[in-house]
């Protein structure tokens, strides 16, 4: 019989732990970020275009390499038809369930909460009728299933705003108090994570924590490359998260 364990353990082969934040790493996303300052360019810019309707937590699950394997299937799941697009939506959903088994508590009590009362997903802005994420936190993920609400819909114009973090990319359906773990696959530059966090906040959530799939990264870009060498030298384990990097649960 197929366990969660063993669809999600050929992936600690090419998983990468995010570097923790500190100098040259984004406090946020943990990605790079310039000498002296504390974000990136592109988590600082979603601040001050957001303000405080940012999330509480972004906890990227592993960094996404332009190229490698983990960026492919990411691609892939949503991207592909047929038994291969089933083996990598499976493999993800896997990968997403034993990570929130083993570390949504690290998430609550980093934002100071009991718990995420609701999960829900960034939507596409593309176009897309039924994203596979929704799938997988709606059908698939025992940890997700049973708290998963559709309440993001992304705004008529959202597609002409590209990857411009905005308070109106998406609408949310009206929340009084509830956390929010809201679940996405790739970040890049944040954007629409970091906007829909705003909707979810504007629509009466309580705490909001964003939980992404992979950190997306380009070596060839700037100093991407050193900083990828850097996260490389620790070996991935199921026991540690970008919260509480140290192992700290049977995974």
């Amino acid at each position: 019989m197929t366990t969660v364990v063993g669809l999600s353990a050929r992936y600690a082969n090419f998983l990468i732990h995010p570097l923790p934040p500190g100098p040259g790493v984004c406090q946020v996303c943990r990605g790079p970020s310039g000498v002296g300052y504390p974000t990136c360019w592109q988590c600082g810019e979603a601040g001050k275009i957001l303000g405080t309707g940012v999330a509480d937590a972004v906890v990227p699950v592993s960094l996404a390499l332009k190229g490698e394997q983990y960026a492919n299937e990411l691609w892939r799941y949503k991207n592909t038809v047929g038994p291969q697009q089933q083996h990598f939506r499976m493999g993800l959903a896997a990968v997403l369930w034993r990570f929130l088994a083993a570390h949504e508590a690290c998430i609550a009590d980093h934002c100071a909460v009991p718990g995420f009362d609701v999960v829900t997903i960034v939507p596409s802005t593309s176009g897309r009728t039924t994203h596979p994420l929704r799938t997988m936190a709606a059908d698939i993920i025992g940890p997700t299933r049973e708290r998963h609400r559709d309440l993001l819909t992304p705004a008529s114009g959202a597609s002409a705003l590209g990857r411009t973090a905005s308070p109106a990319r998406y609408t949310s359906s009206a929340l009084w108090g509830e956390n929010v773990l809201l679940i996405d696959d790739t970040w890049t530059t944040g954007h629409h994570a970091q906007s829909a966090a705003t909707a979810l906040r504007a629509a009466g959530a309580g705490s909001v924590a964003v939980v992404v799939l992979g950190r997306h990264l380009n070596t060839s870009y700037g100093e991407t490359a050193t900083h990828v060498q850097q996260a490389r030298l620790r070996r991935f384990s199921w026991g540690s998260c970008a919260l509480k990097p140290w192992d700290h649960a049977q995974a």
